[in-house]
Order: structure tokens, then sequence, then C-alpha cells
């Protein structure tokens, strides 16, 4: 091996050798994250192992930190509970309120959000880790991830209900009796993730381009459009 070399893995182990273990878990921890994003760790089958490796690390520098991999999995889990968060939909649905100032009609409207709304969540590996987490059974999810989740559905229908309590007092409709908003919102959000995951394995059979209203949708937009009809009508005069 060349000195030159040598002399670089030399100041690569001192400076990791230098470096606080809270800073080397912090490291290992969000590389762990990362790698479950790109499908190299799944549910259940987190090798301190395989991390250590892909960062270039010895084995000892993952074991001065946890004892065994049990401890290494727990660690984990509780690091991805914590950062475990539903894509807003505020942020992703955000451009529905500015299609509400183009004054379209109702259903106009409606299928022209959908479409953003859905393009706002297909592709954002965070939302697919969270459904990898959701399919797990109650007896392989830790009850820290589960809770996490559960937090996280809520805020994320909330973030819904102000926003389509908006939208149906400017197009002046109400929730039909006796639904409520968390009624919608359940219905909107299952619909999404069903098509998220379908336009993942069999993205031919998920169209997104549906010719409706004088327009081309996805049909992911149809379905969102056919749940605010069911469930809302128009305010009586």
């Amino acid at each position: 091996m060349r000195y030159e070399q040598v002399s670089e893995m030399s100041q690569s182990q001192s400076v990791r050798t230098r470096r606080p273990k809270s800073a080397t878990r912090s490291i290992i921890l969000q590389h762990a994250h990362q790698m479950y994003l790109e499908g190299k760790l799944i549910p259940g089958d987190e090798r301190l192992a395989l991390v250590l490796e892909e960062l270039g690390y010895t084995t000892g520098a993952g074991y001065q930190i946890w004892p065994n991999q049990a401890a290494f999995r727990e660690d984990l889990i509780g690091f991805i509970a914590e950062n475990i968060d539903y894509v807003s939909l505020r942020a992703a649905a955000g451009p529905i309120l500015e299609i509400v100032a183009q004054n379209l009609p109702f259903e106009e409207h409606v299928l022209a959000a959908g479409d953003r709304f859905i393009t706002g969540f297909l592709g954002r590996e965070e939302f697919y880790l969270k459904l990898r987490f959701v399919a797990l059974s109650d007896d392989q999810r830790p009850d820290d991830v589960t809770l996490a989740l559960r937090a996280a559905y809520e805020k994320a229908s909330w973030e819904a209900c102000e926003l389509f309590e908006s939208v149906l007092e400017y197009f002046g409709r109400q929730l039909r009796e006796p639904l409520v908003m968390h009624d919608l919102t359940g219905a909107v959000t299952a619909a999404l993730e069903g098509y998220a995951l379908r336009s993942r394995v069999q993205p031919e059979r998920v169209s997104t381009d549906v010719a409706s209203h004088g327009g081309n949708h996805h049909m992911f937009s149809l379905v969102f459009l056919a749940i605010l009809k069911d469930f809302t009508e128009p305010i009586a005069d």
C-alpha cells in the first residue's frame, strides 16, 4: 500500500477516534435511517454490521456505543420514532388554496387540487418509510413507533381538517350528517395511501392521465372528487 493511502487512512481513523461517542452514535443512526429510505435496511432486520460496513467503520466503533445488536436496534427504533413525521398536508396541499383563487367551479377545483395533492406525496421516500412501519403487524412494530405513527396521523388529520373547512366554506358546502371532518380526512388519507402504494408495484393500473371535466387528471383526483361529493352537500339557502 502506498504511503499516501496509509496516511489518509490513519488521518480518517484519527478523526473517528477523536470524535465523541455521541457524535458517532448520531452519524450511525442517521445513516441507518437513510438506509431505510433506500431499502437497504428493512423493519425487523436492522443489522448494525451492515450500517458500519457502509460507513467504513470498524465493528468496534459500533460496539463501543451499543453492547449488542438488540441494544442498537432498540436505539435505532427510538430514533426512527422521533423522526417519523407524516408529510405535512399543509405543505403538500398548500397550492390547493392557490387554485381556489382561480375561481374554478367546485368539481374542476377539486380535480386540480387532487392532482397537486397526490403529486406532493408520490416519490417521497419518508412517506413510504412510514407506510412500511404501518404495514407491520402489532407484534412486530415496537410500541414507541406505533405511538409516533398515531401522533403523525393525528397531526396530519388536524391539518387536513383546517384545509378542507376553508375550501368547503368557500364553495358553500358542508358535511352531510352525521359525518365529521375527521371522517372526511380519514377517507381521503386511505385513498391517497392506497394509490401511492399501488403506483409503486403496478403503475399501469394507476392512470395519471384520465380525461374528465375538460382536462386530464390523476385517477386519485377522480376518487378525491367522489369522496367530497358524497361526504358533503351544498349549504341550504
